[in-house]
């Protein structure tokens, strides 16, 4: 999928009022394309290793793709809420099941492994709110990179990691009023591109 096509996404309620039709093959690309990723972190947040988490993933986006034509857009609640339910759910699953067949081996015991019944396990939902931020920010910053020549970006990376501005400029040769503006041009894209993102998917 092209930037442009990304950049030409509808809104949240009419991409999800899109995919509900089966044939909508670049509304569902659309769709994979923003929470794919974000199922992904979720998945290894609740103790799933990289190859269960894919195929985990492609379970979570199954039951995704069969439940939401009846899924019903509210305004008051969010779809992410939604679908970190139906990853959490399908992670415990994907762990019961595992741990059934090693009760049978009679070799969990020897195995440390995420049990879902554990009262100490991180709460799913804030661990992914938290995701959430994280994934919006790095998900807006690669929308816009391209956007931006690799001097640009640079100015504004190296000051949003601490760097001072004049330190900055003395290592890229450029004038110091330069890497302010180009800081403050990213900066605004960037939170531009973040509002996009939570109104469109939260």
């Amino acid at each position: 999928m092209s930037e442009n096509n990304k950049d030409q996404c509808s809104t949240r309620e009419t991409l999800l009022q899109r995919i509900r039709n089966r044939h909508d093959e670049e509304s569902w690309e659309d769709f994979v394309y923003y929470y794919r990723q974000y199922v992904y972190i979720i998945c290894r947040g609740m103790g799933a290793n990289h190859h269960d988490s894919e195929e985990l993933v492609q379970k979570v986006m199954l039951k995704v793709w069969d439940k939401l034509p009846e899924f019903e857009y509210d305004k008051k609640k969010r779809f992410r809420g939604w679908l970190c339910m139906v990853t959490g759910n399908t992670v415990k699953d994907f762990f019961r099941s595992y741990k059934r067949r090693q009760d049978r081996k009679e070799k969990a015991s020897d195995l440390d492994i995420w049990d879902p019944e554990r009262t100490d396990q991180p709460d799913i939902e804030k661990y992914a709110e938290k995701e959430w931020e994280n994934y919006i920010s790095n998900l807006a910053l690669n929308n816009i990179k391209d956007k931006f020549s690799d001097k640009v970006m640079t100015c504004f990376t190296e000051i949003n990691q601490g760097r001072v501005a004049k330190e900055v400029s003395e290592e890229l040769d450029m004038p110091l009023n330069t890497v302010y503006v180009y800081n403050k041009r990213v900066t605004k894209k960037f939170h531009e591109e973040i509002r996009r993102l939570y109104y469109e998917l939260s």
